[in-house]
């Protein structure tokens, strides 16, 4: 099975994966941003700033060992001064040489490996990253590799400049179908128009459990819990507390959806620019996810409170940073919805009034079902909505789809058949292609255009336009047309400098 291809925006040192790429030079001196991910106690390297891997062997790698579940090898991206050709040829090499001892965890179908942008820091290629991202991905279409990569970026203008240079064939993996409607989906992204909704199966190629899990492995511990003729999650979870007690079933919860990282998945819905997002979830991933993009520039409901300047996720179920709020068994949940119904509120004005996007959610909650149905009956009295989906639910298998108790939605599964690892793999390629698309249609799509680093890599069309755009702000007295702050604007958007903000 080929591999693909995921860009993301983020945090690549927070990403679930089986494997890390990180440059190095010719002496194994690595940047000490990487720390998190090296063996502790590394010697300094040659200045400061930096530490030392060892020296990287004939192919200019070093194999770090794994830690922390992650396999972690050094490469070489300075020795011999290398071309962006023979950067792009040196990096998926090393991609070929950790394919073969690779093994997928936590139930993903494909192994992932993720690489940064290499070359573009210290490696002497940074004004040339134009040049770099083309012949990465021009080497990547030669050569596919046999396990998944994710280019994770933490410059947005790198990300602009990578999704610039993608083509729909980069998803011929994707049926067509599919591929139809991350398009349409992404465009609504790219507009505004778009809000999130994430259930547990957005967080389970992190290794988390799902909710039946969850409470299955604490009822196996001793004493055990028989859960056997138990149908409803609520009830299992209020079973073990009468069992175990409150705060060690409690702990027992936390313990299992705590984590500092999220999944590939995460990184590419928190990407879309989406300003408003829900989740059942109790973890951080997705939060986690977000920081990477955005920074603290992110609200955390019921946490602290959104003031419509800043995006902002609503934990509607409670959050693992504060483990008396997590709504765990029917009682706590007969309370939550009688004095927390100005939540479901936002779920509904979401449903109203955006296209709601559910990633994970299985469409079987019966509080969701009820708030759902109070918006259908809105929906009915307003002039075409029963002809328009307030929202769409990617499904796993067409089994989900016929499982879930509300059809009021646009329904995708992305496999006919019952394999969920490889479904689940469908679902984070067809991300991938929504991101792809939001990048295109979002009003940032070129905002490397003026950017000098990118300089070398530009399109006839593009040096053409940017000559014409430098020569226009250069000329004397157009900064005094009270129109000037706009064009300024625009230009600070496509990458301009000091000289154009």
């Amino acid at each position: 099975m080929s591999g693909h291809l995921f860009v993301a925006h983020g945090d690549l040192t927070r990403l679930a994966c089986d494997a890390i790429v990180v440059p190095c030079d010719g002496a194994g001196n690595v940047s000490d941003s990487w720390a998190a991910l090296l063996p502790p106690d590394l010697p300094r390297g040659d200045g400061p700033g930096w530490l030392r891997v060892g020296s990287p062997d004939a192919a200019g790698a070093v194999d770090l060992g794994t830690h922390a579940g992650r396999r972690v090898v050094a490469l070489d991206t300075v020795s011999g001064a290398p071309s962006p050709a023979d950067l792009a040829a040196r990096t998926w090499a090393a991609v070929d040489r950790l394919g073969p001892g690779l093994t997928a965890r936590d139930g993903r179908r494909q192994p992932l490996v993720a690489l940064p942008l290499v070359g573009t820091g210290d490696g002497g290629l940074a004004g040339r990253r134009g040049e770099v991202v083309a012949a990465l991905l021009e080497r990547r279409r030669e050569r596919t590799p046999s396990v998944d990569v994710a280019l994770v970026l933490r410059d947005r203008r790198d990300v602009a400049a990578v999704q610039a240079r993608r083509v729909d064939a980069d998803w011929d993996c994707l049926p067509p179908h599919l591929r139809g409607e991350a398009d349409r989906l992404g465009r609504l992204a790219g507009e505004g128009r778009l809000s999130l909704f994430l259930g547990a199966g957005v967080s389970m190629p992190v290794g988390l459990p799902d909710w039946w899990s969850l409470l299955g492995s604490i009822a196996a511990e001793e004493p055990v819990v028989d859960l056997a003729g138990v149908d409803d999650p609520l009830d299992a979870a209020s079973r073990l507390v009468r069992s175990r007690g409150a705060e060690p079933f409690l702990d027992a919860v936390v313990a299992r959806v705590s984590t500092d990282r999220h999944g590939i998945g995460h990184a590419l819905l928190a990407g879309l620019g989406v300003r408003q997002s829900v989740t059942t979830n109790f973890d951080a991933c997705f939060e986690t996810a977000l920081h990477g993009v955005r920074g603290d520039d992110v609200d955390v409901l019921t946490r602290s409170v959104a003031d419509g300047s800043r995006p902002w996720l609503l934990k509607l179920h409670g959050d693992v940073a504060v483990p008396s709020s997590l709504v765990l068994t029917s009682e706590q949940y007969a309370v939550h919805a009688a004095d927390h119904q100005a939540l479901d509120g936002v779920v509904q004005a979401l449903l109203l009034t955006s296209h709601l996007l559910f990633v994970g959610f299985s469409l079987t909650d019966a509080n969701f079902l009820r708030l759902a149905r109070q918006v259908d009956v809105v929906r009915a009295e307003s002039a075409g909505a029963r002809t328009t989906p307030s929202g769409t639910a990617l499904a796993l298998t067409t089994r989900d789809v016929t499982a879930a108790g509300y059809q009021g939605l646009t329904m995708l599964p992305m496999s006919p058949g019952l394999d969920r690892p490889a479904a689940g793999r469908v679902l984070e390629i067809f991300l991938d292609r929504l991101a792809w698309t939001a990048a295109r249609a979002h009003d940032l799509s070129s905002e490397y255009l003026l950017d000098e680093r990118y300089a070398s890599g530009l399109s006839a069309a593009d040096r053409v336009l940017k000559q014409h755009l430098l020569a226009l702000a250069a000329r004397p007295g157009v900064t005094d047309s009270e129109a000037w702050p706009e064009v300024r604007r625009l230009l600070h958007r496509l990458g301009g400098g000091a000289d154009e903000r």
